[in-house]
């Protein structure tokens, strides 16, 4: 799953969850909406074969559901949250109150609609190209739909849209349009399932296939390549997954791109460069399982053989446990296997083969060469083992940037290295100065001078780049207090991050998914962290101020600033004790690449 709160959006991610806390079911409309699943094929039935983007929620109101057991949901759902959560909730839909005039019924009865299958796609409809279609099965709130779907066919017809009814069997399908160049609406409802799309024929094709008429085309679940991607994507836990997504990125940049001649000169080139080979990307999330908050899967469906760019990627098995110098204060931990020979020669490859033979050793290794002093392939990439770790942690106190990394490059001869690695230093300008520290020399930038006038703005770190050769590794830190504290976590002085017992159930976690015990790359995080700087930036004095100064100018500040000055955010303690930490693994087989991401359930 993506990373737990990314950066400013805090308070914007707490209001989405808000949202969907206000969207609440009833049991008698869960069951109605069950039993009228039953009686219908789902939407991958319905779609036809050339889908080229597809969306779905299998159920909404369990999605909801499902959702509020999650941390964030739990979170949005403490007592010590839930007034600042719903004065944000009332700030956003009194924004949209202009909206709910314009489609007829409130935001809290939109958002109640789904009350089973949910889903949204982009079909490439014959000489129409792509088109939008929804898929929604509405149940007991059929009626706010119905209501709604009035109010968007009135304001059709006012702005120049014809009506007209067509059935189909004992299912009428109501058609706008077209609307000046625009081909128009075309809604089916039956048995409390809302369909809509722009061409007729498309719904009546969905029709077909939900009667499974005779000569019904194939439909998006006999595509190939999304049935692939499915494959690949099967959840570990029994309970099926609350989000399903695919999309063809070829076939869609395809469709994208018909009436632009250099768009389509580009797609002539993919054959040749095996971006064809790209055939699908999808996965799906699932939520609340006994053992993950959440569980991702996400897979990448590419041509077995690989061809042109395709053969670039070469992840390959490896070693994945912590190096020494990774402390047990980092927030996050990556580490990659990669075969960086292989492609680098690929790469110099295909650039020969548009720029013509030895152009990239003409141009950028001659370059490099001649400002550097060093052999890009022997010394540098020659140089390399195969292993690349990242490893970030916070350097207090908070600010915006407080998050600093080391980069590890694994290299082969060390000793050699370090010849390169002076050669390089003394052709960078301005000159690196040399010091050591805990036994090992190391090269930074020399410390800047603070500025007379303190910046204004949020607070900012200042980078202090540093570089040494730590046993076998080449590390790289924007932070030379970072890079300080791996020597010392080498040295002894400082608990290693492999001796962790948060990171060795994540990584036991990570054996246990298909594909662990051969993962070229995996990584470890801990959400707590990144919300705890966060949530000292939002709280610290100066932020505050800043909002308060700003919302003067702007209604969504200005909500923001009163929902925190009557509902200040609780100790973090309150937030910190529904968080866990997050895993994940990358694998690469005949297939394809797969992805694997999860966050632990704390219970």
């Amino acid at each position: 799953m993506p990373t737990f709160l990314p950066n400013h959006r805090v308070l914007q991610v707490l209001a989405v969850a808000a949202i969907c806390l206000s969207v609440t079911a009833r049991g008698a409309e869960a069951r109605a909406a069950e039993a009228q699943a039953a009686q219908r094929p789902d939407a991958t039935r319905l779609l036809p074969e050339n889908t080229l983007l597809f969306i779905r929620l299998p159920d909404a109101v369990e999605t909801v559901s499902l959702f509020q057991e999650t941390a964030l949901g739990r979170i949005s759902q403490d007592p010590a949250m839930k007034p600042l959560i719903s004065q944000l909730y009332g700030a956003a839909t009194e924004a949209l109150r202009n909206m709910e005039d314009e489609i007829g019924v409130s935001l809290d009865d939109l958002l109640s609609i789904p009350q089973g299958e949910a889903c949204f796609a982009l079909v490439d409809w014959p000489e129409a190209g792509i088109t939008p279609v929804f898929v929604v099965d509405a149940g007991a709130k059929l009626p706010v739909a119905e209501r709604w779907l009035e109010r968007v066919g009135g304001k059709l017809v006012a702005e120049g849209a014809t009506r007209k009814d067509e059935t189909v069997g004992d299912t009428r399908i109501t058609v706008y349009g077209p609307l000046g160049s625009a081909p128009g609406m075309a809604f089916v409802v039956r048995n409390g399932v809302v369909l809509a799309t722009q061409y007729v024929d498309l719904a009546k094709g969905m029709l077909a296939a939900w009667d499974g008429a005779n000569g019904a085309r194939r439909s998006l679940a006999d595509n190939a390549k999304f049935a692939g991607v499915m494959r690949r994507c099967v959840a570990t836990d029994s309970r099926p997954p609350q989000v399903e997504f695919f999309v063809d990125p070829i076939g869609l940049f395809a469709a994208a791109s018909r009436d632009s001649l250099g768009a389509q000169a580009a797609l002539a080139l993919f054959p040749a460069l095996g971006l064809n080979g790209i055939r699908g990307l999808g996965g799906n999330l699932t939520f609340a399982t006994d053992d993950f908050d959440v569980l991702t899967h996400l897979h990448l469906l590419l041509d077995s053989p690989r061809k042109g760019a395709l053969e670039l990627v070469a992840l390959q098995h490896g070693e994945t446990q912590p190096e020494a110098w990774v402390s047990a204060d980092t927030v996050s931990y990556a580490t990659v296997n990669w075969d960086f020979a292989k492609t680098y020669a690929k790469f110099a490859e295909l650039y020969d083969s548009v720029r013509g033979p030895g152009a990239l050793a003409e141009s950028f290794e001659q370059d490099m060469q001649r400002r550097l002093n060093v052999d890009f392939q022997k010394d540098l990439i020659g140089a390399a083992a195969g292993r690349v770790t990242l490893a970030s942690a916070m350097v207090r106190p908070a600010r915006l940037n407080s998050r600093a990394s080391v980069l590890g490059i694994k290299l082969k001869d060390p000793a050699a290295f370090a010849k390169t690695l002076d050669t390089l230093v003394g052709n960078i300008r301005p000159p690196l100065a040399r010091e050591s520290f805990g036994g090992i020399s190391y090269y930074r930038l020399p410390p800047r001078e603070p500025p007379a006038q303190p910046r204004r703005g949020l607070p900012m770190r200042q980078p202090d780049p540093a570089t040494a050769i730590v046993d076998d590794y080449l590390l790289v830190s924007d932070s030379t207090d970072l890079l300080k504290q791996a020597i010392a976590t080498r040295n002894g002085g400082v608990e290693p991050l492999a001796d962790q017992l948060e990171f060795r159930l994540i990584a036991s976690k990570i054996r246990r998914q298909a594909g662990g015990d051969r993962a070229g790359l995996i990584a470890f995080d801990r959400p707590e962290e990144t919300l705890r700087l966060w949530y000292d930036v939002i709280t610290a004095d100066t932020t505050r101020q800043r909002i308060s100064q700003r919302a003067e100018r702007s209604p969504l500040l200005r909500s923001v600033d009163a929902a925190l000055q009557n509902h200040p955010l609780p100790p973090f303690a309150v937030l910190a004790r529904y968080l866990a930490p997050s895993g994940s693994l990358l694998t690469d087989d005949e297939s394809g690449l797969h992805y694997v991401g999860f966050t632990l359930r704390r219970k």
